[in-house]
């Protein structure tokens, strides 16, 4: 699959994930699921350890701040509701499968796919925004994020918190970052068409 669909597809499942309710939150955690178990799910447990916490305030902030009928047990002055609760799995269950969906993108596609696809679907917008240069720039900033070396702060304190000069430092950083754009097949066109429908029945 291209990695533009794949990155569109992911921006069209965020706003079918808020359109979906109980159903259709059901099936796309089941497609999301199968996915990730043919793919990998190391990825997507990573994430979802990371947004535990947010996870957690999600339901939280939903059970206590949503009125309707208290759960029988606590003093009502702190008491969450039951239709709180229910909000609070709903949006959780829509981050969860939102982080799945992200870590099937992240899994099947390298760091010059991803660039490249976020490149195709800049060039529409060139007059706003040079799609070349924000690719690159978006690049160099994963490149330097994953070889920053470890100890981070205590280089920075070294070098009186001056992150160019550390940047400077890495002598790996490329000069030019070349992107390889892949031409659509038919198959990346029959995706996106089957979007509409999906969106539709989601609604």
């Amino acid at each position: 699959m291209h990695p533009a669909v794949k990155i569109l597809s992911l921006i069209l499942c965020a706003i079918a994930l808020q359109m979906a309710h109980w159903r259709g939150l059901g099936v796309m955690s089941l497609v999301v699921l199968i996915a990730l178990m043919y793919f990998g799910t190391a990825s997507a447990l990573k994430l979802m350890k990371r947004a535990r916490w947010l996870f957690l305030s999600i339901l939280l902030i939903y059970a206590f701040a949503t009125p309707g009928e208290y759960v029988a047990g606590f003093p009502d002055a702190i008491a969450p509701s039951h239709e709180g609760i229910k909000a609070g799995l709903i949006q959780a269950l829509r981050l969860a499968v939102m982080l799945g969906a992200l870590s099937l993108v992240l899994v099947t596609s390298s760091r010059e796919q991803f660039m490249s696809g976020i490149y195709v679907l800049l060039r529409p917008f060139r007059l706003l925004i040079s799609p070349e240069r924000f690719a690159a720039r978006l690049w160099l900033t994963l490149h330097y994020a994953e070889t920053m070396p470890k100890g981070i702060i205590r280089h920075l304190k070294q070098q009186d918190w001056n992150l160019a000069e550390l940047l400077n430092a890495e002598q790996d950083a490329p000069e030019s970052v070349t992107l390889m754009c892949a031409p659509f097949r038919l198959y990346d066109w029959l995706v996106l068409a089957l979007w509409l429908p999906a969106l539709w029945v989601l609604s």
